[in-house]
């Protein structure tokens, strides 16, 4: 009886083991199954020994890239959190030499990527752990991930290396992904922008695929559809709109941020869906293409076409409230979009128009920091022409406005969005020696700042686009005449409120009149203000609106500033950027004497140029922000007691330093 009972334990514990080892094991993965599968390493080979178009091209990019040689050498690091960078740096390597040794067959890159990954194996032996930003260790660790996917089709690399690599994998990069997307650093799960949580969704996928682990693999996926983090799906874009067309529009969650994080995310969620797609799994079909709505509203915009946008906000307080302009329209840092182009158009005849024009702008497409590139190469999957666009059309509606010390330059986009550059020239008037004072390239925005001019001086400009297939001829020419700064109109004046260094201010008669101002060791923080001060009397209600356009030297916040008195201790409002990492907008308010300035943060993205007005209705005043000086947002209001005669002006905060900071505003209108 007795060892009847251990004989039906035993049988348990198998059946339990067995079981077990069924859920590990129960998916056949496809090797090689990561961003590529061995059709499509195939396919590359085959495209490239015939001399066909577009893989030739990016073929020809390939080559010339400095990772993707194999005399490259890696420095490995036992705590790859040391520096996430350079462990980056050393995945890329390793996978743009795995990718020429496939389609060249020379061993000398399949040599070169196995040292790469062997070192690294052999010098892990921790978990990483980063001063900061450990959540993005996820990128390096995806990616070489990603690179020891294409590279184990090599008889070269060594069976025990392999496993080596793969127990590095498990044992010390997979928990920072797995426990990221779990806690998130602590912090509370929608803090987090989308491409924290997205490279580590595409470590997931790529170490679960590699390592032959469904339960990681699924962890990916289910965290793509269900996440609760930002990195998921419907967080990644939280708000559709329909155009007039018809066209669906996904707003992305970066998209108030920057441009060049909201191109990463795409480029990261892309990974996802294409590893997921290599093992059978349509990620990017879910939820209605919803990541070709987000994918085809980032391209748009970064196209200079404009996009809808409704107030988006986290536990970051971001507040934003259009769709941001920095690095808006720069192309060439994120060349993830053949990816997203050949999936939905090409493979399943899905439109991808913007996503479309995007890959035709960067065609061939070559590596970047955070993404691998090449995507012309690796994910082009029918012949095309090369170039695959006509010489741009001549730019249209230049006009330049002359200011303080520079000029403003702005066109029309490049008839037809086929630019993907912008050539820009001056001449002294009348001289017609046009020179290159610009040239851009990969970057389509369709504005410049001359502020290489001298006062006085006229200028004649002209602007003409570029593309892969050649350039435009130049536009007509325009005239301006930059200025120097003079003393104030008769109705304002300069203070210097509480304690001033080297404070001073100037003013010119353009751009709806613009004022420069400026001091040392500046600030309103706290019971008293130390700032300089331009100003002028105003009585009763009043709308206050003026752009800052231009900020220099240690400048740590500026804007508009309305007061009882000229006491440093008095009440007061503000208006203001600058704060932390110098981009948020937000109202100030002293309500009583000499106690402290208070803050309600408007949007913390906001960046140059910006615009800022202040009203007053009695004893109530409110403050709002605006992109163009047309729409505006409300920021916040606060119930000031002051008297009916006030001051109403503008002033600028600086951080310690010997140099002083300069403000610089212009549009100003105080009615």
């Amino acid at each position: 009886m007795k060892n009847k009972k251990i004989s039906i334990a035993g049988i348990c514990i198998l059946f339990a083991f067995f079981w077990r080892v069924q859920v590990v094991c129960a998916r056949e993965f496809v090797h090689p199954g990561g961003l590529h599968t061995r059709a499509d390493l195939e396919r590359m080979k085959k495209m490239v020994a015939e001399g066909r178009q577009p893989w030739l091209e990016g073929w020809k990019e390939l080559e010339k890239d400095p990772l993707a040689q194999y005399t490259f050498k890696p420095s490995p690091m036992a705590n790859m959190g040391v520096s996430r960078q350079k462990a980056s740096i050393d995945a890329h390597a390793a996978y743009l030499n795995a990718i020429r040794w496939y389609v060249s067959g020379d061993k000398a890159y399949a040599k070169c990527a196995i040292k790469i990954c062997n070192a690294w194996s052999d010098a892990v032996n921790q978990v990483p752990v980063a001063r900061q930003d450990l959540g993005l260790v996820g990128i390096p660790i995806s990616e070489f991930a990603m690179a020891a996917e294409v590279l184990r089709v090599c008889d070269l690399w060594k069976k025990k290396d392999f496993e080596r690599f793969k127990s590095m994998m498990l044992e010390y990069l997979y928990p920072v992904s797995r426990d990221f997307l779990k806690n998130h650093g602590g912090t509370n799960v929608d803090y987090c922008w989308t491409n924290w949580d997205a490279c580590n969704m595409v470590a997931l996928l790529a170490i679960g695929v590699l390592c032959d682990r469904e339960d990681i693999y699924d962890e990916g996926v289910a965290y793509y559809k269900y996440g609760l983090g930002n990195g998921s799906i419907g967080n990644a874009v939280p708000f559709l709109h329909r155009l007039d067309d018809g066209t669906v529009l996904g707003q992305w969650q970066e998209s108030g941020r920057d441009q060049a994080h909201a191109q990463l995310g795409v480029g990261f969620l892309g990974n996802v869906c294409q590893i997921a797609w290599n093992q059978g799994d349509d990620l990017f079909g879910y939820d209605r293409n919803r990541l070709l709505a987000g994918a085809e509203y980032v391209a748009r915009h970064n196209q200079m076409r404009g996009v809808p946008f409704i107030y988006y906000n986290n536990s970051q307080e971001m507040h934003n409230r259009w769709p941001a302009i920095n690095a808006l329209g720069v192309l060439g840092e994120r060349p993830v979009w053949e990816l997203i182009y050949n999936h939905y158009e090409v493979l399943k005849g899905v439109p991808a128009p913007y996503c479309k024009r995007m890959a035709e702008l960067l065609r061939p497409e070559h590596g970047s920091k955070d993404h691998f590139g090449y995507g012309t190469l690796t994910f082009t999957l029918q012949p095309s022409v090369y170039p695959p666009l006509p010489v741009p059309a001549v730019p249209e509606g230049l006009k330049a406005d002359a200011s303080i010390g520079k000029v403003f330059l702005e066109w029309k986009p490049a008839a037809g969005f086929t630019a993907n550059g912008y050539v820009i020239q001056r001449s002294e008037a009348g001289k017609n020696d046009f020179k290159d004072i610009a040239v851009y390239e990969e970057k389509v925005l369709n504005c410049y700042t001359d502020f290489r001019v001298e006062a006085g001086k006229r200028y004649d400009y002209r602007v003409a686009a570029l593309n892969k297939t050649g350039r435009s001829s130049f536009s007509s020419s325009v005239q301006a005449c930059p200025v120097e700064a003079g003393g104030l109109p008769a109705e304002w004046r300069y203070a210097e409120i509480g304690q001033v260094e080297s404070g001073y201010s100037g003013y010119a008669k353009v751009c709806g009149g613009s004022f420069v101002l400026a001091g040392v060791h500046t600030s309103f923080a706290g019971e008293r203000d130390n700032v300089p001060y331009i100003y002028k009397e105003v009585e009763g209600d009043f709308v206050w609106v003026a752009r800052l356009h231009g900020r220099r030297g240690p400048v740590s916040e500026a804007g508009l500033m309305v007061r009882a008195a000229l006491d440093e201790t008095a009440e007061s409002v503000t208006m203001t950027l600058g704060h932390a990492g110098g981009r948020f907008a937000r109202m100030g308010s002293r309500k009583q004497a000499g106690t402290e300035r208070r803050f309600a943060v408007g949007n913390a993205y906001t960046w140059l140029p910006a615009w800022f007005k202040l009203t007053r209705a009695g004893d109530v005043f409110y403050a709002y922000e605006s992109p163009d000086g047309v729409n505006w947002f409300y920021v916040h209001s606060v119930r000031i007691k002051m008297p009916q005669r006030i001051y109403a002006g503008l002033t600028v905060c600086c951080r310690e330093g010997e140099k002083p900071g300069q403000a610089e505003f212009d549009h100003v209108e105080l009615r």
